[in-house]
């Protein structure tokens, strides 16, 4: 076998063999539930708490000391204040902690199953929270008579019940199995006194983020040095890419990063074709000359792809409230258009006037598009999935004009309020289609990063149905990583501006 080689149809034999040794770990799919389940589960407890925290802190503030304290000890003799006068600060002040909860990565990866990860940013959060609140309120010109006790109060008592809550509410979940979730299988190629320090802590550390799944020899089928007799070991560098194929892999991390240029990139293009991220254990001068993202993990240092912009929550975050909003409005203005096109594309083709499709979205994750029949019914049955193009015999009347306007896409708002779609992002393609590209197209994966859109750079670009495909990639690709409001906004306008649709 060649030194950088990963390709060929690996044998029966050896997919059942790896699939057996490795079905302990949970699959990809099932992960990524799990921890959307994980993420709603912690936004809804910290929510509850933060409201019992503020309202605790009403009744410490006031109601406490009324019963208690004589008059005028805590109030002027005429002073009455009920909670209804406080509810808009209450709600003013939860929905900013909320925000600086989003800001410091409180519900992402990780951190979400790890008190210890948590309790930083939560102290931090309250700190900025205590600050910030007293000046909005001044700012906003909020009545004069929001206490300032009652925000210091508020600060001991949103401490106690957001950490309480939190503590409770993950430890629940790792008892039920969730943890899983944020354990990434890892895969060491070659085996250096590097990546032995690397396992040797991830094996102390029941909460760290890796499970190291096992081994494989570098592209030479050697070790630099002997792995552990314990660790699992692959036969061959090949069965790497089998392993990262049946979705089994998260992390690969080539332990020697003085292997070949040639070496490297085969290796990495094996991990992006399959959705795997793809890591060096570097030199010294890989870290001053790489342009990668630093980490470091248990004193060892890792490479690898520097963080994009929508990996950040609070980009995220803003861009699904826009998309919401977005489609909330695009709903109701398409509505009655659907409506009429729908009884149309009936009357020219009697049956289903939608249809739904599979594609691929956001970490491979398969969902269904739904749209407007624009083509006649079983339109692929004898010809199998293909773009349409100008010419295409397959397309109703009512079709050619719905699709050179987009008219055939607007039920996607509905994917985008679902949260398949986004309104901007990389348009998603079919998976059969998708496993022709990924074999010939270098990188073609790198969309997956990012939830896809209703339109994209590519598209108002004049990129999409059947065009050059590299050079859709590297729109795609652009927007990916120069991601900002202001160029969703810019895309839009293009969108509207320049609506001409595909062939």
């Amino acid at each position: 076998m060649s030194g950088s080689t990963l390709t060929g149809e690996p044998k029966p034999e050896v997919r059942e063999k790896e699939t057996e040794v490795y079905s302990r770990f949970v699959p990809r799919e099932t992960r990524h539930r799990y921890e959307e389940i994980c993420r709603f589960s912690l936004v809804l407890t910290d929510a509850i708490s933060i409201i019992g925290g503020l309202v605790a802190a009403f009744y410490l503030r006031f109601l406490l000391p009324q019963n208690v304290f004589p008059e005028g000890w805590l109030f002027a003799p005429d002073e009455a204040v009920t909670i209804k006068y406080y509810l808009q600060s209450m709600v003013l002040g939860g929905s900013l902690l909320v925000a600086l909860f989003l800001f410091g990565r409180a519900y992402q990866g990780n951190t979400l199953l790890r008190f210890r990860r948590s309790f930083p940013i939560i102290v931090k959060a309250l700190l900025i929270w205590l600050i910030v609140f007293p000046g909005i309120t001044l700012v906003l010109e909020f009545d004069d008579r929001i206490s300032r006790v009652y925000v210091v109060v508020s600060f001991f008592s949103l401490m106690t019940t957001v950490l309480l809550g939190r503590f409770i509410v993950q430890r629940l979940l790792s008892a039920f199995g969730y943890t899983a979730a944020f354990r990434q299988r890892l895969l060491f190629v070659d085996w250096t006194k590097n990546s032995e320090r690397l396992a040797e802590a991830i094996s102390r550390d029941p909460w760290h983020p890796y499970d190291v799944i096992g081994c494989a020899p570098s592209s030479a089928n050697r070790f630099t040095q002997n792995p552990p007799p314990q660790l699992q070991t692959l036969g061959s560098y090949s069965e790497v890419s089998v392993l990262a194929e049946l979705g089994l892999l998260d992390i690969v991390v080539l332990a020697d990063g003085n292997r070949s240029e040639q070496d490297v990139m085969a290796l990495a293009r094996e991990c992006e074709k399959n959705m795997v991220q793809f890591m060096v254990i570097p030199s010294g001068f890989q870290i001053l000359l790489s342009g990668l993202q630093l980490t470091t993990v248990s004193s060892v240092p890792l490479l690898g792809v520097t963080q994009l912009p929508l990996d950040y929550p609070v980009n995220a975050t803003m861009k699904r409230i826009v998309d919401i909003c977005g489609a909330l409005f695009g709903c109701m203005v398409s509505f009655p258009i659907i409506a009429v096109f729908a009884l149309l594309v009936y009357l020219e083709s009697p049956g289903p006037v939608f249809y739904r499709q599979v594609r691929v979205g956001r970490r491979g994750r398969n969902f269904e598009i739904i749209k407007i029949r624009s083509m006649k019914l079983d339109a692929e049955k004898e010809s199998g999935a293909r773009w349409a193009s100008k010419s295409d015999d397959r397309r109703l009347k009512i079709g050619t004009f719905m699709r050179r306007w987009n008219i055939d896409e607007l039920p996607q708002f509905w994917n985008v309020l679902k949260g398949d779609l986004s309104l901007v992002g990389p348009r998603p393609e079919r998976p059969e289609l998708i496993k022709q590209f990924r074999e010939t197209v270098p990188f073609y994966n790198a969309r997956h990063n990012i939830v896809p859109g209703m339109t994209g750079w590519a598209a108002v670009n004049g990129f999409r149905g059947d065009t050059d495909l590299n050079e859709r990639i590297r729109c795609d690709i652009y927007y990916i990583e120069n991601w900002s409001p202001i160029l969703d906004l810019q895309i839009m306008l293009m969108t509207f501006f320049r609506w001409e649709g595909a062939a």
